[in-house]
């Protein structure tokens, strides 16, 4: 994942703030957000940029915090197997409450057999599934069904509609499973029409609705009765690139209204892109979890900045970059100078520090980070 120039002056700019303001700085990160906004305008910088750099980053100043008692799902030691092939085994996750949480894998990682297991459609061999009530108390999911039932909803990568039904109707005959009155569907199907955006469709038989349309049909389906947790099975899948984004902001949409949210799917940048937390789910097993950029830091230490001046000699900066401990190795090519680091703030300073002190004049500056996707491919074929 290639950054351009703008991205690497965000860096090099934040290793500005640290030399010119490093307590407030300090204080900033310690604290909360507003503070950080305030040290950057200490710094220096101007609002526009603030405001981007902190939409750029703003996950890593939300990082979730997972403790046992705060779960709302947990799976403990749990092992699936089909005949005598096992697809889990020993596996355990923790959810928690209004997060956005997705899991990666490949075809046939049992990916679908664990949201399965979550959802109460399948039982682990060993170990346990359990729920967090809303009274505070903890269940296993086999014990009370209905409890359960109420509140999970599930959109599976097979649609669960019934094709022959309209929309509305569709959503009535769900409601009327979850027991609600056909008073209380009413006003309840006109305000999910309208926040899946299928309010001027509700007469349109399923079978007719487009690709993009079904899924969201599938989805207002599962929420009807309001659960605590929506589990999503390849909701992007067999959508163009446009379907797909359109999708995902609905998924947020749901996230931001309190809904927790789990989504299998095996776009791995999507998941990159939209979730807070991520399992990486191979061979029977959890690799790792955590935020995507724990992930990438974890699996991907080596940065790679690619510099090319405007004389192209390199032969004296080389020299010195010998001397640098922030330096893993560095190629001299003949246009080019290929770097290879695990500090990247610390080296694009010091080269920006060394262009200008030497009047070398930047043509081209790049820092390549593994992405998720690269990093997945690392953890799998391990």
């Amino acid at each position: 994942m290639a950054l351009n120039f703008k991205e690497v002056l965000y860096i090099i700019l934040h290793m500005a703030v640290k030399e010119v303001n490093k307590a407030k700085l300090a204080d900033a990160l310690k604290f909360k957000e507003q503070d950080l906004k305030q040290a950057l305008l200490l710094a220096g910088w101007p609002q526009s940029l603030i405001d981007e750099y902190m939409l750029k980053n703003q996950r890593k100043f939300h990082k979730l915090e997972i403790r046992p008692e705060s779960a709302l799902v947990m799976l403990n030691s749990i092992s699936k197997r089909f005949n005598k092939n096992i697809i889990l085994d020993d596996l355990s996750l923790q959810i928690v409450p209004g997060e956005l949480f997705g899991i990666i894998g490949l075809s046939g990682a049992g990916k679908t057999t664990l949201l399965n297991l979550l959802v109460g459609f399948s039982k682990p061999d060993s170990g346990s599934v359990s729920l967090k009530l809303p009274d505070g108390s903890i269940t296993s999911i086999d014990k009370d069904s209905s409890l359960v039932k109420a509140m999970f909803g599930f959109a599976a990568q097979t649609p669960s509609f019934y094709s022959k039904l309209t929309v509305k109707e569709n959503l009535e005959h769900f409601g009327a499973l979850y027991g609600i009155t056909e008073a209380e569907l009413i006003p309840k199907i006109k305000e999910l029409l309208s926040f899946v955006e299928l309010q001027n469709s509700e007469n349109v038989i399923a079978s007719n609705l487009s690709g993009g349309m079904q899924k969201r049909l599938d989805i207002a389906c599962a929420l009807i009765h309001e659960p605590k947790l929506l589990i999503l099975d390849e909701p992007t899948a067999d959508l163009d690139p446009l379907l797909r984004k359109q999708m995902w902001s609905l998924i947020k949409k749901i996230n931001k209204t309190g809904t927790t949210v789990i989504v299998a799917s095996h776009f791995v940048d999507e998941i990159e892109e939209n979730c807070q937390r991520i399992a990486v789910l191979g061979n029977k097993k959890i690799y790792q979890i955590g935020t995507p950029e724990q992930l990438i830091t974890a699996y991907a230490k080596n940065y790679e900045i690619e510099l090319i001046t405007e004389n192209k000699d390199y032969a004296l900066m080389s020299k010195s970059l010998k001397r640098l401990k922030s330096v893993n190795e560095f190629v001299e090519n003949e246009d080019s100078l290929v770097i290879y680091t695990d500090y990247p703030d610390r080296l694009l300073a010091w080269l920006a520090k060394y262009c200008q002190s030497n009047k070398e004049q930047i043509k081209k500056l790049n820092l390549a980070r593994p992405s998720l996707a690269e990093v997945f491919e690392s953890i799998v074929s391990k």
